[in-house]
């Protein structure tokens, strides 16, 4: 069979498994947990099959940050995200080297990852690193 998924199902997924429901959870998807889901930051890289070494140090918040209630899919389009800017800033005793996301579930469910353009991206001492709103795109592509 030459052909693919309709864009009813690919929003159907796409909102299902982001943070297009109130307050940021997920759409009514019951592989994932209902509360809030954030973007996890990753020292090592990600892949499909496992998550990366999430980042640590003063000024990251284990198990990553909100990602505020996005617009949702519709015909099969991108869920873009976060809704608001994300901003750690490092207050450790050494740099930050960030290769990788994930967003997961407020019961640390993984739901889609990705690398960074360019990772790892360094982050010195007293610097700050962000994910402007919008700036992630999901799509099915």
């Amino acid at each position: 069979m030459a052909g693919g998924k309709a864009n009813g199902l690919i929003s159907n997924v796409l909102n299902a498994s982001l943070p297009t429901g109130t307050s940021g959870a997920p759409g009514s998807f019951t592989a994932y947990a209902a509360g809030a889901m954030k973007l996890r930051y990753n020292s090592a890289l990600s892949t499909a099959s496992a998550a990366g070494t999430e980042l640590t140090g003063t000024g990251y918040t284990t198990g990553g940050a909100a990602l505020g209630q996005s617009t949702a899919s519709s015909s099969g389009s991108a869920v873009t995200l976060p809704a608001s800017t994300i901003t750690i800033t490092n207050g450790s005793g050494s740099p930050w080297s960030i290769a990788s996301l994930d967003i997961t579930d407020s019961a640390a469910a993984r739901a889609w990852w990705g690398p960074f353009n360019g990772q790892p991206v360094v982050v010195a001492i007293g610097n700050s690193f962000q994910v402007a709103a919008n700036a992630a795109s999901v799509s099915d592509a």
